[in-house]
């Protein structure tokens, strides 16, 4: 009887060890999987954060174009270059996006084709007025892009309860898309005896679409044509 007692106590104890063993393994790969899981939300709010900076110089974009075909200053220049191109630059925008659209592009994704075609170097050297319309909009330096798309940006890593401390914000000048750089901070699961809690920022990158007409609106020298003049009756 003394040594089925001390058979029961040595299961009980192996019992409790073995409970022990898989606690921790559990507590271990919750950790893992939270990791992951706190990775992708860190890709995914720097993702959304340069997307939203993107939409905003796609915004000003369509402003610039709008505050262009409006002010009744450039209607005579307007004139000239609808004449040799047959429509203006929004109706041909329209028409490219359309085309994308057909062909299975979401609407942003075609919008910012359809712009990267229209407006060329080649046509923003020549119109120096529109040229100048999207440098207001959009400004004139990489520093300037950068400031006016940080307000959206911000708002959605706020939102996703990244780290804004932690989050630059760039234009590349080589690749012309917003980009974003953010974290969101890792807390472990721990069973306060065997496994220490830590914390840690986990980082990771975002990007915009190439919006490859930028380089033409930063690019040097604007050549402004003479309106020409009514005639007088």
């Amino acid at each position: 009887m003394k040594w089925l007692n001390n058979e029961r106590g040595n299961a009980a104890i192996f019992m409790l060890w073995l409970l022990g063993i898989v606690a921790i393994i559990f507590v271990l790969t919750i950790n893992i999987v939270k990791v992951y899981i706190v990775k992708e939300h860190s890709s995914l709010s720097a993702e959304q954060a340069a997307l939203a900076g993107t939409a905003v110089l796609i915004e000003n974009t369509a402003q610039a174009i709008e505050n262009y075909e409006r002010n009744p200053n450039y209607l005579l220049i307007r004139e000239i270059h609808e004449l040799a191109e047959g429509k203006s630059y929004s109706e041909q925008i329209e028409d490219k996006k359309n085309q994308y659209l057909s062909s299975g592009s979401d609407e942003s994704t075609a919008y910012i084709k359809a712009v990267n075609e229209v407006l060329t170097q080649e046509r923003l050297i020549e119109n120096g007025f529109l040229k100048q319309e999207l440098r207001r909009e959009l400004s004139e330096t990489k520093a300037g892009a950068e400031a006016l798309v940080r307000s959206a940006v911000m708002n959605v890593i706020n939102s996703n309860h990244a780290r804004t401390e932690d989050t630059e914000i760039s234009f590349s000048l080589d690749k012309w898309r917003v980009e974003v750089e953010s974290t969101v901070r890792f807390e472990s699961v721990s069973d306060n005896k065997y496994i220490s809690r830590f914390i840690e920022d986990i980082p990771q990158k975002g990007y915009g679409p190439t919006l490859a007409y930028m380089e033409n609106v930063y690019a040097s020298g604007m050549n402004f044509p003479e309106l020409p003049e009514e005639e007088s009756e």
